[in-house]
């Protein structure tokens, strides 16, 4: 396989070649997405398909802007691509506009909207996607909002821990100049409870990021951020995932678990100092990394009437994310559960077609995870659902099953030599026109 003509990025590749192969697939991989999902260009003529699009649950409400995509762009687990947009600050401003009466018109409907996230495909705070002047609108923008809103709250920007500051000359870490707007913007709005960063995580064990997820990060310039955010009153909230791909069952579970525990533990103690976070389990999309090496894992499988490693099995079953939750309560750490919230859950459409395989078994735990978010008290406390969802039967037996798995001595760096070499033995397309008949 020819591997140079996918490195469309050479910067931040690895040294290696193995896995430098890998993340340049990944890549290759995700930009299919550019030609085959929303575009933001005239279609025959007619206006724009949108440039934004909103989403709304309870008291929190979101809004996301199209863009050309996060400039590392190789995860192996997400799926967020390019668009053609090209935002505007006219554009942005109308967008905000209708961000704000969607919010007036829920008020007026008795639904109160107390959070709200304003993000785009990958950092809102990266000039590189999200133009400088954009960004100046959404704070001019935001400020209309808030002052015609008066019941927010919480006000999050997503966005990537590179974004928030850089080393200066001297080899001190300052904040870069979309967090200084922030600082200034928060400084203007005392009456806002909570203003809140959140960034990717995953999991706290470096290796595991570098091999497997293709998310490389620096832990000290990691923390160096946290930290400069905290200094100046904003809370940080990361994302960590419950059953991160290439892992058995077990291996998910206790990784989470830990991950939540190092975050959440102060920088003094060695940990990252983060306020809170945000338990997610693993869609497996299309146009992403670990859909196209599960399909290769597929038909090695029918080709050699073999069956899957037990750390390659594409079924993601919830009760993991229950099992990461319930450890914390079993360890003595159930008062953890106020700071750790749960994503994907409550009020999303979810679609069980070809494109994406949610999680086994969601059904089961859609209605208490809705009430988990919404961290409440007595019967319905987080502590109580995680206790009950513990009590059912499917957990019991995937627990089970668990425990009964077979350990592997394999590390994460020879996992990602075992993919390197499934696809080169498969070398399945990874092209839209042609992935849909790949098995066929």
């Amino acid at each position: 396989m020819n591997w140079e003509n996918l490195k469309k990025n050479e910067k931040a590749l690895p040294e290696d070649s193995m896995l430098a192969d890998l993340y340049a697939l990944s890549r290759k991989i995700k930009g299919t997405e550019v030609n085959t999902t929303v575009s933001c260009n005239s279609i025959n003529g007619e206006s724009p398909r949108n440039f934004s699009n909103q989403f709304f649950m309870n008291a929190f409400g979101q809004i996301s802007f199209m863009s050309p995509g996060c400039k590392i762009g190789q995860c192996c687990f997400c799926s967020y691509g390019a668009s053609d947009v090209k935002l505007t600050p006219e554009i942005v401003a109308k967008e905000m506009d209708k961000f704000k009466l969607t919010i007036l018109e829920k008020q007026k409907q008795g639904q109160n909207i107390y959070s709200i996230l304003l993000d785009s495909v990958g950092s809102i705070l990266d000039y590189n996607e999200f133009p400088k002047e954009c960004l100046d609108v959404v704070f001019e923008k935001l400020n209309e909002l808030l002052d015609e809103i008066k019941n927010i709250q919480n006000v999050i920007f997503e966005t990537h821990y590179q974004t928030l500051g850089s080393y200066d000359e001297k080899g001190n870490y300052v904040a870069s100049n979309a967090i200084e707007k922030l600082i200034e913007f928060k400084n203007k709005h005392p009456e806002i409870g909570t203003f809140i960063i959140e960034l990717g995580f995953e999991t706290a064990n470096s290796e595991l990021r570098d091999t497997l997820l293709f998310k490389h990060l620096d832990d000290e310039t990691y923390k160096k951020s946290v930290k400069l955010l905290k200094e100046n009153g904003i809370e940080v909230d990361v994302n960590v995932m419950a059953t991160l791909p290439f892992l058995s069952a077990k291996e998910q579970i206790s990784q989470s678990s830990e991950s939540i525990l190092k975050a959440l533990s102060p920088l003094s103690d060695n940990g990252y100092g983060i306020d809170c976070v945000t338990l997610f389990p693993l869609n497996v999309r299309k146009y992403t990394f670990c859909n196209y090496v599960f399909n290769a894992q597929e038909a090695y499988n029918k080709k050699h009437k073999a069956c899957s490693p037990q750390w390659m099995k594409k079924d993601f079953p919830i009760w993991s994310m229950v099992a990461t939750l319930n450890h914390l309560i079993e360890i003595g750490r159930e008062d953890l559960l106020k700071k750790v919230s749960v994503a994907w859950f409550g009020g999303r459409g979810i679609s069980k077609d070809n494109s994406e395989v949610y999680p086994r078994d969601w059904e089961e735990t859609y209605d208490d995870f809705v009430l988990y978010r919404k961290n409440l008290s007595g019967e319905n406390s987080r502590v109580n659902i995680i206790k009950r969802l513990a009590k059912h039967p499917k957990f019991i037996k995937f627990m089970e099953e668990t425990m009964s798995e077979n350990s592997t001595d394999l590390s994460y760096y020879d996992r990602a030599g075992y993919l390197h070499d499934l696809i080169n033995e498969m070398n399945l397309p990874y092209t839209e026109e042609s992935k849909c008949n790949a098995f066929e």
